[in-house]
């Protein structure tokens, strides 16, 4: 998936600043708690379907790939 500079700007900040937490991890699933700009977010990749979502309005009403995925997608390939 293409991700914009603006985006992948957000999302390093957040994982240099501390804000990326991986909470739990099952067979099928990864849950992380992002902390953005005003509340944390819930991000979850799917390893089954290899798809990501998270609760963040940009993601949820314009199914975009967020900052908070992207954030979390960063934090999983360390």
């Amino acid at each position: 998936m293409e991700v914009s500079e603006e985006v992948k700007r957000k999302a390093e900040n957040l994982l240099k600043d501390g804000k990326v937490k991986k909470e739990v991890e099952t067979d099928k699933r990864t849950h992380f708690k992002v902390q953005g700009e005003t509340e944390v977010h819930s991000v979850i990749f799917d390893k089954v379907k290899n798809e990501w979502e998270c609760d963040c309005a940009y993601s949820t009403l314009k199914q975009g790939y967020c900052s908070h995925i992207e954030a979390a997608r960063l934090l999983l390939k360390k």
